[in-house]
């Protein structure tokens, strides 16, 4: 294989790896920002907790002041209910007393609405905080992550980097030329070639002279239809060529007449 081609398939691993390192470190701050609003999402859910329990303490109180003024009334009417003079203006009396005395009645149903309402509340708000602890906690753990993740990433990229470099410039001008066309335009420069004698890229059969030239690789050889270059990966040796190319293995009288040997020749 040419210096060119061995150099392009490492060059395009590293470009991929590159590649795949920037985007990781382009996507930790999008993930730590998706963990930041589910933190603030968690901390208004808090905080809206608290204020509608705010709220109904207010309310509460509001509804007990009512019900001492309405009370307060209804003592007084009763006082006026002793000197009247008239039917017609104890009647009255005893209406405003029974409308007061509605009035009361009616707070006292807001009061025990809201004080049901407090223990539900409650407890949303303690499933809030522990939520918000746990968020909270995760969000830490998480920016810590993407902290010493970045770190690493960067360190490997500046690795890659300059062996990037360096293979760059062990290929020739052209051939270069054609790799980063190729790859920013297809996202891979160079597609290998099996026994199927297909671009394994874009699936197209190449011309029977194409496969046989790609196949010594030792020609900068593109295909007609992507314009990847190309390069040929032989296939594995099958079991029983592996097994013959094996050096073969000694019998037990081979060994035992080689010990004999080796002491007959020390003698």
């Amino acid at each position: 294989m040419t210096s060119d081609l061995q150099n392009l398939i490492e060059l395009q691993q590293i470009d991929s790896q590159i590649a795949g390192l920037r985007a990781e470190i382009a996507a930790l701050p999008k993930h730590v920002a998706a963990i930041e609003a589910k933190l603030a999402a968690a901390k208004t859910k808090v905080d809206s907790t608290l204020a509608a329990a705010k709220a109904d303490e207010g309310a509460r109180r509001k509804h007990e002041s009512d019900i001492q003024d309405q009370q307060q009334k209804v003592s007084k009417y009763r006082d006026q209910s002793l000197n009247v003079k008239t039917n017609q203006e104890y009647k009255a009396l005893m209406e405003e007393i029974k409308f007061a005395e509605q009035k009361i009645a009616a707070s006292e149903d807001k009061i025990l609405e809201i004080m049901v309402a407090a223990d539900s509340r409650k407890e949303s708000l303690k499933k809030a905080e522990a939520e918000l602890k746990a968020d909270t906690a995760e969000n830490d753990r998480e920016k810590e992550e993407a902290r010493q993740r970045t770190a690493v990433d960067e360190a490997a990229l500046t690795e890659l980097t300059t062996r990037r470099k360096a293979l760059r410039a062990g290929v020739g001008e052209d051939v270069l030329r054609q790799y980063d066309h190729v790859l920013k335009v297809r996202g891979s420069a160079l597609a290998p070639v099996y026994e199927n004698q297909l671009c394994s890229a874009c699936s197209v059969m190449l011309r029977p002279q194409v496969f046989q030239e790609v196949m010594t690789n030792e020609q900068f050889m593109t295909c007609d239809y992507c314009r990847r270059i190309l390069y040929y990966v032989p296939p594995p040796p099958k079991p029983q060529e592996a097994k013959a190319a094996a050096p073969p293995a000694e019998t037990g009288a081979e060994a035992e007449s080689g010990t004999s040997s080796a002491k007959t020749a020390a003698r």
